[in-house]
């Protein structure tokens, strides 16, 4: 090693500030400064770059170092902003997705906060030091023995985490982030990615049900099996609305006034929640149509769409229906120009069949989608074609701003401003659009010889999204109760059949994977020759679901409790369905737990087992 220098050296000072963010990084996601546990797990990564840009960049090494600095520092900071949206850790394969980004860009942005931007801090400090005092020498402070040891302990103890966490169950990426490091942890996603344990996929529905607690009924015994049967189906997917909204009123306003008036001659699912993984409004499609698990930190989407997927879709088509999507974004947005032939539907409408007029947020207006989607069925009406319409709205996408002129409802003062305020003036309007619609649906003479289905892809108000105001607005003025996690996951399901349906609330649980059973017996075909992992929420009164993308990876939802096991920010957590609030966790969580667990491994099994298209 080379005499000590007056000047600090640039690995040297490079080495400080990259211990000194990826410690910001571990206080900001874990609350932990434990220096040994960052020398051991972090910081090994960063020095065998380190040490390759000392061997190989002989002039220039102050550029490199920026650079990576920059990398790194970029790197940070969208992991913290990442994980305060989505509550989980980042893993490589969401790099691949940053065209979704502009989807959640202004949401996120309010995530940002000053402190967040400490991780850029340094590059107002760096040209003082190297430029103005000359305080940094460019002498190398290492000689090739003293790299080719560093390169050693790097490589050591790389292979040491990587060896050690190569076979680890990744249920909480926290966890095995914390416990790794967030660099190692990429690389054991990319492993267990390429090395997926063969599971054994001949299970049957029945034994499904036996995980969930259920006891299999003989569909020649469904309640309402055939009630709608030959009629047309509409599903319409409503984005981020959530179950709350129904009935609400806010000083005699009511936000949802067409919905409401609809509730009389429907069943209204008020218990179903959002299975929705990575692919956010694209698997909530997914869930619907195929009634399987998504995958969790992988869109589907973007995944497995060579696959040929059993589904609603190809099921209708085997009896005579024509199978068609309606959404006014780009159809390569989440890969559907490839995700919906791998559902099997005939046919797509997007942004290119209803134009740009009238753009708001991403897309068409909903005006716009329904005024489009009734003109189409209209058409399929005058050709006698039997069909399957799946409509999705987008204007009520976040950060739910949409123009004055389109604004139908007065909110008192205190919602001025407000992202409750905001998403409740969205949902007035995407309201409002559906109305028309269901009016000219009742006028074109489709209302009487279709089933109309509605239900929300996910949930609007996410919870670190919400200020001190917004959540004060939800319980003295919205809920009349805290704002939790229940609130936040419920979202509507309702089911309208002319002439049977009737206004009855039905409190079963449920979540979108078990829409297309339901959807299935009133239509009178058979789900019987296919795997499917929800039930008919019209018979089954006993249930068991799952979430594990925006909850840990095993909580679940029985018949009377959410519960969300522990983690290394929070110990688990139960909240009770009726109350909403967290309550005494109950005596067989830990079975549940593993069934969650059991049923997740079935489903991708199954999923990746698929034959192609």
């Amino acid at each position: 090693m080379k005499k000590v220098v007056k000047k600090i050296d640039y690995f040297i000072l490079f080495l400080l500030i990259f211990l000194t963010k990826i410690l910001m990084i571990r206080y900001f996601l874990y609350k932990d400064f434990d220096i040994l546990r960052l020398l051991l797990t972090e910081i090994s990564p960063v020095i065998l770059v380190m040490v390759l840009i000392e061997f190989i960049i002989r002039k220039g090494r102050l550029w490199a170092y920026l650079f990576l600095n920059l990398v790194l520092s970029t790197f940070l900071f969208s992991v913290v902003i990442y994980f305060s949206y989505f509550s989980t850790l980042p893993s490589y394969y969401d790099l691949t997705q940053l065209d979704q980004v502009g989807s959640v860009s202004e949401s996120i942005f309010l995530l940002v906060r000053p402190i967040h931007f400490l991780f850029f801090a340094d590059f107002l400090l760096i040209p003082f030091l190297i430029w103005k005092n000359k305080l940094v020498s460019q002498q190398r402070a290492f000689n090739k023995v003293g790299l080719t040891i560093l390169l050693a302990l790097s490589l050591v103890v790389s292979g040491v985490n990587l060896f050690l966490g190569k076979d680890d169950d990744i249920i909480d990426p926290t966890s095995i982030a914390q416990g790794r490091g967030m660099l190692h942890y990429q690389i054991l996603e990319i492993y267990q990615g390429l090395n997926q344990k063969q599971v054994d996929t001949h299970f049957t529905t029945e034994d499904i049900l036996e995980v969930k607690g259920a006891k299999r009924i003989n569909p020649t015994e469904f309640e309402y099996f055939g009630a709608a049967k030959d009629r047309n189906l509409i599903l319409i997917q409503v984005e981020s609305m959530q179950d709350f909204l129904l009935n609400l009123e806010i000083d005699g306003v009511e936000i949802t006034p067409n919905l409401n008036a609809l509730l009389t001659d429907s069943f209204h699912f008020s218990n179903v929640f959002q299975q929705i993984g990575a692919g956010n409004t694209s698997d909530a499609e997914f869930l619907v149509n195929t009634s399987l698990y998504p995958l969790g930190k992988q869109a589907v989407s973007k995944t497995l769409v060579d696959k040929k997927f059993p589904s609603l879709p190809r099921v209708l088509k085997d009896n005579g229906y024509v199978t068609t999507t309606f959404h006014a974004d780009e159809i390569t947005y989440w890969n559907r120009n490839t995700l919906y032939p791998s559902l099997g539907f005939d046919k797509f409408y997007d942004d290119h069949y209803f134009g740009e007029e009238d753009i708001v947020g991403f897309g068409s207006s909903d005006e716009v989608l329904f005024t489009g989607t009734l003109k189409a069925l209209m058409e399929m009406q005058d050709k006698n074609q039997r069909f399957y319409a799946h409509v999705l709205t987008l204007t009520s996408h976040t950060p739910f701003e949409i123009p004055e002129e389109k604004i139908g409802i007065d909110l008192p003062k205190e919602f001025d401003g407000t992202l409750v305020g905001n998403y409740l003036k969205s949902m007035n309007y995407t309201d409002r659009a559906l109305g028309e619609f269901i009016k000219g649906l009742k006028q074109s003479g489709l209302w009487e010889n279709s089933i109309i289905a509605l239900y929300g892809d996910h949930s609007g108000l996410h919870g670190k999204l919400m200020m001190s105001k917004d959540t004060k607005l939800m319980k003295e003025r919205v809920l009349g109760h805290g704002y939790s996690l229940v609130d936040r996951f419920n979202i509507p399901f309702v089911l309208t059949i002319p002439g049977v349906t009737h206004g009855e609330e039905i409190t079963r649980i449920g979540g979108q994977i078990d829409i297309m059973p339901t959807l299935a017996n009133v239509l009178g075909v058979s789900l019987e020759d296919q795997k499917i992992f929800g039930q008919d929420l019209l018979n089954y009164d006993t249930n068991l679901l799952g979430m594990r993308y925006y909850l840990p990876t095993g909580s679940y939802i029985d018949d009377d409790v959410l519960f969300v096991p522990k983690t290394r920010q929070r110990n688990a957590r139960t909240y009770n369905l009726i109350t909403k609030q967290i309550t005494d966790a109950k005596d067989d969580y830990v079975d549940k737990y593993n069934a969650m667990l059991q049923l997740y491994e079935w489903s991708d099994a199954y999923l990746h087992g698929l034959p192609s298209k």
